[in-house]
């Protein structure tokens, strides 16, 4: 049989082509490119710039409402003195040890804060709110990163770890100033050289450096920390959302549709008068509920399926937009709302956020960049 010269080439082609190389090697090289590529990629990092600033907006709007009352929020003299600490700690140890059965009902206790020291000094107290204050709209502004991000972070595990003055969610605050003080205290260590002063105080916004000094900073280089710290944020927050979703499915409630319903209802305004005015549309009206609780469910059981894809941007911020709006209408906590819409802007790629600057222009100073037309894609 004579040889097939067409036939011969046809298969060097096919044990040279790298698309049809073995299964299991391809596989396993594309996943850890893959891994590498999400995790390890130098990045812009204007994703972060844009959360720090944000995120330090919201601190301040978070503690200046308490200035009223800093010594009965956050002083051991205050609501929750040293003898409820004390108190708590002794019914924690009983429930590890099982004297006393577990209970929800049992508050954690935190494992510290500045005010644990401080004690009853009613001046020190008020002293460190302010300093506080003073830390968060620097570290919102972009100045002494490297020192100021994690001030940011002790000053805000600090503050939540009074009962008197969070609620459950407020907890996620913590959350996200962890992950930016990650981010800005390697920003820059290894990317471009430093003076010892600019290695200790770390990164400073560029309009801000400028300002101070009188000299133009050197142009934004791209991160490995900046995309580390939002990976780390991303995929953090994304199991947030799952399990508050599952312990959702854990309640009747959310089961028959009825969760919406006890919050719109509050039993201090309801009478029997409203509820006989609902009674008419009262079919129609827990219908629409359950529907609309059911979708929030959904967008959150959901959550990592389209959290990373680009073109599904409009479920993953509109969905952040309407839990806003349920969280401060209904369930009536004005600060969980920013907090998720923060977590689902962490998954904006740096053209995204170009974009968005250029549409804000020079309104917000601290928020508006520079545009930079060679930005990646990914």
């Amino acid at each position: 049989m004579k040889n097939n010269p067409s036939a011969a080439i046809t298969a060097a082609k096919i044990s040279t082509s790298p698309n049809l190389a073995t299964p299991s090697v391809s596989l396993e090289s594309s996943f850890r490119h893959a891994w590498t590529r999400f995790w390890f990629k130098a990045a812009d990092p204007i994703g972060l710039h844009r959360l720090r600033f944000l995120s330090g907006v919201l601190l301040i709007a978070w503690l200046l409402p308490l200035g009223g009352h800093v010594e009965a929020f956050f002083s051991m003299a205050g609501w929750a003195d040293r003898e409820y600490y004390i108190a708590i700690s002794q019914l924690q140890q009983a429930v590890r040890q099982g004297s006393v059965p577990p209970s929800e009902n049992v508050p954690p206790v935190p494992l510290w804060s500045i005010f644990y020291w401080i004690g009853a000094n009613s001046a020190m107290v008020r002293t460190v709110y302010w300093l506080a204050i003073a830390v968060f709209a620097l570290f919102a502004l972009g100045l002494w990163t490297r020192i100021t991000a994690p001030l940011t972070w002790v000053f805000a595990v600090s503050f939540l770890a009074s009962p008197a003055a969070s609620y459950d969610g407020d907890y996620l605050l913590g959350l996200l100033a962890f992950y930016l003080m990650v981010g800005y205290l390697l920003l820059g260590l290894w990317s471009r050289p430093q003076t010892p002063g600019s290695r200790i105080l770390g990164w400073t916004a560029p309009w801000l450096g400028k300002l101070l000094t009188g000299k133009a900073s050197h142009g934004e280089e791209p991160s490995y920390a900046a995309n580390l710290a939002l990976r780390l944020l991303q995929v953090h927050f994304a199991i947030v959302v799952v399990a508050s979703a599952l312990h959702k499915l854990q309640i009747g409630d959310w089961w028959r549709g009825m969760a919406l319903w006890f919050p719109l209802h509050p039993p201090f305004d309801t009478t029997q008068e409203s509820l006989q005015n609902e009674q008419v549309s009262i079919s129609a009206h827990l219908f629409l509920l359950s529907l609309f609780q059911y979708v929030l469910l959904a967008w959150q059981l959901t959550f990592p399926i389209f959290a990373w894809r680009k073109s599904w941007r409009w479920v993953l911020l509109g969905g952040a937009a309407i839990h806003w709006l349920v969280f401060f209408f209904i369930f009536r906590l004005p600060l969980f709302g920013p907090i998720y819409f923060l977590g689902a802007l962490s998954y904006l790629t740096a053209a995204e956020w170009h974009w968005i600057s250029d549409k804000l222009g020079g309104l917000i100073p601290g928020f508006a960049g520079q545009t930079q037309k060679a930005v990646a894609k990914g």
